[in-house]
């Protein structure tokens, strides 16, 4: 009687914790993780955010997109860069996470970042950009390789893309999720990018720029 009434116990708490499970949203609860994880102070100061974002070296009038922005942690400090004439999209594929960009950027009195809610496989960025910002998103992506060459639609003629990321030694990812800088200069060069900038300040992660060769500004729309 008691391993009956034990094992009843037990499919009860198994029904509500699945249900809850069901019931809670997915977004949200991955949105709450980025925002406590994102933005701590550590990551703040490792990734030196003001410092990052002036070695971009960024025009008043730039379009930028921020692939991956997560939390928005270099949404906002890319928008002041870019100045009123310029445009920020931020761009990521969590709705959760997009909203609370939109409410940082309006309590900031930041007006011109515009959200993005992306595909998986593609960012589907508005329009053709200046400079593709991606820090630590790249080793997200599956195909890698491709991901990459598909951003060419993206750029505007001898336009950008900024990749901050782990290197392959990093404790930080899974195995699965490293790759090292060798297979990114291999995969830029063989998708129509040039290196023209590489910064070490940075203590966990690597910080290079490529710029696109032969890019036409089309997004093909």
């Amino acid at each position: 009687m008691i391993a009956r009434k034990n094992r009843l116990i037990l499919g009860v708490i198994t029904v509500v914790a699945l249900s809850f499970l069901a019931w809670v949203n997915r977004d949200w609860l991955i949105a709450k993780i980025y925002l406590y994880e994102l933005e701590s102070a550590d990551r703040v100061n490792n990734l030196q955010v003001d410092r990052l974002i002036q070695a971009l070296d960024l025009k008043p009038g730039d379009k930028v997109a921020d692939v991956g922005a997560g939390t928005g942690l270099f949404s906002r400090p890319l928008a002041r860069a870019v100045g009123e004439e310029g445009i920020v999209y931020a761009v990521d594929i969590n709705p959760e996470l997009l909203s609370h960009i939109e409410e940082t950027a309006q309590t900031e009195g930041i007006s011109n970042i515009q959200t993005v809610l992306a595909a998986e496989n593609n960012p589907l960025i508005p329009e053709p950009v200046n400079l593709i910002f991606l820090c630590d998103t790249l080793h997200h992506m599956e195909s890698r390789a491709e991901y990459l060459k598909a951003l060419r639609q993206y750029l505007q003629p001898s336009a950008r893309i900024a990749v901050i990321d782990f290197g392959e030694d990093s404790p930080h990812l899974l195995a699965s999720m490293k790759y090292s800088l060798a297979d990114l200069k291999r995969w830029m060069e063989s998708s129509g990018y040039d290196l023209v900038g590489e910064h070490s300040f940075l203590e966990d992660n690597f910080f290079v720029v490529y710029r696109c060769r032969d890019c036409n500004g089309s997004t093909g729309e």
